[in-house]
């Protein structure tokens, strides 16, 4: 990782920690109880005061739902208000994703650099190894950057988190069978609750682990330690958002489910449609040519 994307990398780590800190304010009492002055309503005004994180993120998202809750209730406002926002984030995240899947195909090729100069530390050969690195990634249209673009979803995650915990009509509604602002934990016995706490753990699991089954049946694809200790995390973030899909009202796991299935078929998407094969010639640099000289 170059200094400019460790920049990035410092940048976005600072960003989330202060969205964390300004989006995680309590909205419960002991009893999970929504407290009365954290209640939003269809009167509830929407103003700066109510602090910036508020006003920019969780204020639209549970205004809106409560605009299409009398035509649709509170369940599919909260899908529409999720597809609304993945479809918004969509361009940012198909960039990401294509970058990160032909990252994993020129491996091979990344490797064969590295290997080439390894053990030769003089400034010169780093420069010629950089040099032949950044045209591999130009090539093959690959932005570094992109790989950070992810975690732009973290703070609207949160938004979401927080704007259903607020809504003060969703804590009366029921959905097939379950309460919306109920916690799976506190009716762990009830199939209704069962099920959906089973089906956010099999589209999640799909979500994370799509690009890989899909990666495996493209030409050039070869498994590296990062991507095995990848699959480590994948399943430490499946567990995770199970474990708070359970302690957190019904309506998050509706949003979970609804964003993995969105990912599986924008995974699908970019697969079939963007995904590009990657040639077999390395290219040369100026600085390579330059020294064969």
């Amino acid at each position: 990782m170059n200094s400019r994307n460790k920049k990035i990398l410092k940048v976005l780590s600072l960003v989330f920690i202060l969205v964390v800190l300004t989006g995680c304010t309590q909205n419960l009492d002991a009893n999970n109880q929504l407290l009365p002055g954290r209640a939003i309503t269809t009167e509830t005004p929407w103003t700066i005061q109510a602090g910036i994180f508020d006003f920019l993120f969780v204020f639209p998202i549970a205004k809106f739902i409560l605009f299409v809750e009398p035509f649709m209730g509170v369940a599919l406002g909260v899908i529409l208000a999720t597809v609304i926002i993945n479809l918004i984030t969509l361009p940012l995240m198909i960039k990401s994703q294509i970058s990160a899947q032909k990252m994993q195909l020129i491996q091979p090729k990344q490797e064969a650099i590295q290997k080439k100069y390894k053990g030769r530390s003089d400034k010169a050969s780093q420069m010629r190894m950089s040099a032949e690195l950044q045209a591999l990634y130009k090539k093959n249209n690959i932005s570094m950057g992109a790989s950070f673009l992810p975690f732009l979803s973290f703070p609207i995650m949160i938004a979401m988190w927080q704007a259903v915990q607020r809504i003060e009509i969703l804590y009366s509604y029921n959905f097939l069978g379950f309460n919306l602002g109920e916690t799976p934990m506190s009716h762990i016995s009830e199939w209704p609750y069962i099920v959906l706490v089973v089906i956010l753990g099999i589209t999640q699991y799909f979500s994370v682990e799509i690009n890989q089954i899909l990666m495996r049946k493209q030409k050039g694809y070869r498994p590296n330690a990062a991507m095995k200790s990848m699959k480590y995390m994948n399943i430490f973030m499946i567990v995770m958002i199970v474990y708070m899909s359970l302690v957190m009202a019904s309506a998050m796991s509706i949003y979970w489910i609804t964003t993995s299935v969105i990912a599986i078929l924008r995974a699908l998407y970019i697969h079939y449609n963007h995904t590009t094969k990657i040639e077999d010639d390395t290219p040369r640099t100026y600085l390579d040519k330059k020294n064969k000289k």
